[in-house]
């Protein structure tokens, strides 16, 4: 199968070429049963599409995880009609899995299994700050004006999102038992995390030690221990799930916290281990592979992601925080596999991925 630029499209000389696909498909995992009133219900899955390169240059798919409210489509295309990350990734040689989180897009939600939908429906005003705050701005990076009504980008964007699930714990929970299912199925991967589906990486690693070869986490859900009202809290750092420490924690009152200060301008302080109250407790699931913490300049999220790096190096990670602008990308918001410079994104988060996996694999000799 081959696949050629969309006709209409400007694309950059990198992508001029046809991509060939060898292999591709689709499958559910995590399907189970769930009694309810009218009979046995599937219990919520997730819902797994692959394509794989007939160039394939690397050993290790690559699983992409979406965030909130949204859907695999967040890295099947940008929001003015480019190719997504999917197809960039690739292109440069990598097995791609795209994934439907329970519940969102291709993975479908019923009150009878998930719970009943709490709250609002997403709203534009929200989306639009979320994702889009800065558009219009010189250097901004959305492709669209931000404003309701004259952003075809931002109404596809917003045709996508669905309801957030319950609570975070339940969320989560599926996340770690379809997660660790996939990875069952498809062997060692790297995974690509969003926001609120950062806990996809921090749980799958530590229920399937050994098959997680990196996590490049994108705007991650933080700061450590938040509560957001509605959803939840991270009561165990970073997850609201239960996860692994050493010393072993029986509750999340254990785990004895400071407020270490921020030491920058526009940076918000954030919680970590209390050295001086005992032992440092570790997270042994999150040990053995690079994570990258990615922060873009303009996100809402960019005050806190220094605290999910500190929170994860701390606990014994090989965490470093990877700002985008530090890398000469500048202007991005909180979807930045969706911005106008999502190539430029996706082409220096694979640098640094070969660079670490080469890294690791050399050590390992």
């Amino acid at each position: 199968m081959t696949i050629s630029p969309t006709p209409g499209t400007t694309e950059p000389a990198r992508a001029a070429s046809p991509l060939t696909i060898s292999e591709q498909g689709a499958f559910w995992v995590g399907v189970g049963r769930k009694p309810t009133e009218a009979g046995t219900a599937a219990e919520a899955a997730m819902y797994v599409q692959y394509q794989i390169p007939a160039d394939l240059r690397h050993p290790l798919p690559v699983v992409m995880v979406h965030g909130g409210g949204g859907q695999g489509t967040d890295y099947l295309s940008t929001p003015d009609g480019r190719p997504g990350w999917a197809t960039r990734f690739l292109q440069a040689g990598y097995a791609v899995y795209v994934v439907d989180r329970p519940g969102h897009g291709r993975s479908p939600y019923h009150p009878d299994v998930l719970g009943p939908i709490e709250g609002a429906a997403p709203t534009y005003e929200f989306i639009r700050w979320l994702f889009c705050d800065g558009a219009g701005r010189p250097g901004s990076q959305w492709p669209g004006s931000g404003e309701v009504g004259d952003d075809s980008a931002l109404d596809q964007l917003m045709a996508s999102q669905g309801p957030t699930l319950p609570t975070f714990a339940e969320n989560e929970e599926q996340m770690r038992r379809c997660g660790a299912e996939l990875l069952d199925r498809i062997g060692p991967a790297v995974l690509i995390t969003h926001s609120m589906g950062a806990p996809f990486g921090w749980l799958v690693a530590d229920a399937r030690p050994g098959l997680v070869k990196a996590v490049v986490s994108i705007e991650p859900i933080g700061p450590p221990f938040i509560e957001l009202p509605g959803l939840g809290k991270l009561e165990w750092g970073l997850t609201a799930a239960p996860i692994t420490y050493e010393p072993p924690v029986r509750t999340p009152e254990e785990l004895r916290l400071r407020l270490r200060e921020a030491g920058g301008d526009g940076l918000q302080d954030c919680l970590v281990q209390d050295e001086q109250a005992g032992p440092v407790r570790s997270l042994p699931g999150l040990q053995g592979f690079p994570i990258a913490v990615v922060a873009a300049d303009t996100s809402p999220f960019a005050p806190f992601q220094h605290g999910v790096a500190d929170y994860l190096a701390q606990a014994g990670a090989d965490a470093e925080l990877l700002r985008l602008a530090d890398l000469g990308l500048t202007g991005n918001g909180h979807l930045p596999m969706g911005e106008k410079n999502s190539d430029d994104v996706a082409e220096a988060l694979m640098t640094w991925l070969n660079k670490r996996l080469a890294d690791v694999e050399e050590t390992s000799r």
